[in-house]
């Protein structure tokens, strides 16, 4: 009786096993909205065939406002906008099989109390060149419920445009950056 009770037991623990990753299995894995956005830009980008993004190399830069082409906008509070465009379009890119080259990498990783460091803005620690062919550019405009987002891919050496995208991203999309903001070159969330 002892044997059986231990097998009838296990034989539950083990069903009810099953279930559970039948059931999660079969979830459905739901991007955010902001993640299609970024997907679609990037879909835009690789459809012109003049962008050879899997042979040639890529730097991306920070999306700036339109007005000012600066990251700040004494209109708005997202000022990390940008930077978040820019460095999703980044992933985007590279799981596609993008040659993307960081050009905020120094040539020695930073080591602090805290933490190890390995991108910098620090111009004296950046080599005084990269081997680059495109560049990745975009603005954003501000309008009623949103932001217009419109990115360039240009030919570092013909100043050709070889590509581009644009969207519109809601501000219901984006509330998280209105608490993130920049003080003395640091980020802050709060």
């Amino acid at each position: 009786m002892k044997l059986l009770s231990i097998f009838l037991f296990s034989a539950l623990l083990v069903g009810c096993g099953l279930i559970n990753n039948e059931f999660i299995s079969n979830k459905t894995k739901v991007d955010p909205p902001f993640n299609h956005i970024v997907s679609d830009l990037i879909e835009q980008l690789i459809r012109v065939e003049q962008f050879d993004y899997q042979i040639k190399s890529v730097a991306f830069t920070t999306l700036v406002w339109m007005d000012s082409l600066t990251v700040e906008d004494s209109q708005r509070e997202d000022i990390l906008l940008g930077h978040q465009i820019s460095s999703s379009l980044k992933v985007e890119l590279v799981q596609r099989g993008g040659k993307v080259v960081e050009h905020k990498s120094p040539q020695t990783i930073s080591i602090s109390k805290k933490a190890s460091y390995y991108l910098t803005r620090n111009l004296v620690d950046l080599p005084e060149s990269i081997n680059v062919d495109y560049v990745l550019v975009g603005t954003m405009l501000a309008i009623k419920d949103g932001v217009t987002v419109n990115i360039e891919v240009i030919d570092i050496e013909s100043h050709q445009v070889v590509s581009s995208a644009n969207t519109f991203i809601s501000n219901d999309l984006l509330p998280e950056l209105k608490y993130i903001y920049m003080k003395e070159d640091k980020i802050y969330r709060g």
